[in-house]
């Protein structure tokens, strides 16, 4: 199968699994498990571009995450406490799709904050002014505001550098083609927050940063998750535009002239079986892509 074929046959699959969405068993790899809302349209717009398909997805998110720790095997011998920090065996505390209803400074309380962003941990964190000199080797609790992330095949080189420079002309600076033998890209922007806010000590969790510190990371989130949807809808006109394009493309080819493009490139096959051994063999791929039309 050509790797034409085989983008088509991909994205066939993968939209029609996107159509399940609303069923309520299934779920998909992300800590939420369903497909994210305000992300739904953007997604039907690129998939039904000719061209491209949604792989992943996420529309934004704010998070605590606390890191993983497993034993340094390497360095037990010599220092038994000694520990490496690993994504395995992380939890997500706290994870939101929409930006947080905050109250108002009367009801904002540091009790509020703490039950919201730690959860079913809450109770085990405590405010100090310890600073251990090993913090760095410590499990360290993470606040998180991830931005729209995409990725997206494309049909061939061509059409990924083209979708990547209209992701760079909404504003999605960070977007690039990842290595691989299929066209990839990952369309996502700079605007992230991703700062350690606590660590975990003897079943504790200590804060590095006070309640009013927190608050000011939710506002901020905030302030991002509007710029992010204001981003996000952009691209999305943006891409229909786009598919207007490929439409108009698709019909600016008539039936006769479609017919006289497979005429000549059946003579041309033809032609290429027709020529000697010792002479270049015809594509595999183009036999197959010829039977198939």
């Amino acid at each position: 199968m050509s790797q034409a074929g085989g983008f088509h046959g991909r994205k066939e699959q993968i939209v029609s699994s996107l159509v399940e969405y609303l069923d309520p068993e299934r779920r998909d790899k992300s800590p939420k498990g369903f497909i994210d809302a305000p992300i739904l349209d953007l997604m039907h717009v690129i998939n039904s571009h000719p061209e491209y398909y949604t792989t992943s997805s996420c529309s934004g998110r704010v998070a605590m995450y606390c890191e993983g720790l497993e034993k340094d095997v390497e360095s037990t011998d010599s220092d038994p406490n000694a520990i490496e920090k690993t994504t395995k065996g992380g939890q997500w505390l706290y994870v939101s799709h929409d930006p947080i209803p905050i109250p108002d400074n009367n009801n904002a309380t540091d009790d509020w904050i703490v039950k919201l962003l730690f959860g079913k941990e809450s109770d085990k964190v405590v405010f100090d002014n310890k600073r251990p000199a090993d913090i760095l080797n410590r499990q360290l609790i993470y606040f998180k505001f991830e931005p729209l992330i995409l990725h997206i095949e494309a049909s061939s080189q061509e059409t990924a550098m083209h979708l990547l420079g209209v992701a760079y002309q909404v504003g999605y600076q960070n977007s690039g083609i990842t290595p691989s033998r299929r066209h990839m890209l990952a369309i996502r922007s700079t605007h992230k927050i991703d700062t350690p806010v606590a660590y975990v000590e003897k079943g504790q969790i200590h804060c590095l940063v006070d309640p009013a510190y927190l608050y000011l990371l939710l506002n901020m989130s905030n302030q991002k998750f509007e710029q992010n949807m204001e981003r996000m809808k952009i691209f999305e006109d943006t891409m229909r535009t786009e598919l207007t394009k490929a439409e108009e493309k698709e019909k600016w080819e008539s039936k006769e002239a479609r017919r006289e493009r497979k005429r000549m490139e059946g003579l041309s096959l033809k032609s290429k079986l027709q020529k000697p051994k010792e002479q270049d063999k015809p594509d595999l791929e183009d036999l197959l892509e010829y039977v198939v039309l």
